[in-house]
């Protein structure tokens, strides 16, 4: 089995770390990073199968991101998976529309993200 290389995008620190610690230890290849922007970049310089965003970040949301992400050439093959800690229907739909393929909502479990993951 290939590996799957992992973007985390999220900017609180605290679910950053837990992902970043958990999907490693897993055996993912993971990055984390804590902005949209950051995120473009990375995604510039490395291909990632799957994209973990949350939606509620300072500048760039990650609805936005999900859009320009979706927009280029680098990662336009790219797994999305939304995860927020807001439980409005509308941002889901919205999400799954613009091409996210899941959307997990916080507080979650790292059983919650493995049963997602192995879905992809």
């Amino acid at each position: 089995m290939m590996t799957k290389r992992i973007l985390i995008v999220d900017d609180e620190e605290g679910y950053r770390r837990v992902l970043l610690n958990s999907l490693t230890d897993s055996g993912y290849e993971t990055k984390a990073v804590k902005n949209g922007l950051e995120a473009l970049e990375e995604i510039k310089r490395q291909r990632y199968s799957i994209i973990l965003l949350d939606v509620k970040m300072p500048g760039m949301d990650g609805i936005e991101l999900l859009e320009q992400i979706k927009g280029t050439r680098f990662s336009s093959h790219a797994h999305i998976v939304i995860i927020t800690a807001y439980t409005d229907r509308d941002i889901a739909k919205e999400a799954v529309r613009k091409g996210a393929k899941k959307v997990i909502t916080k507080p979650f479990s790292m059983d919650d993200i493995a049963a997602c993951l192995s879905e992809l």
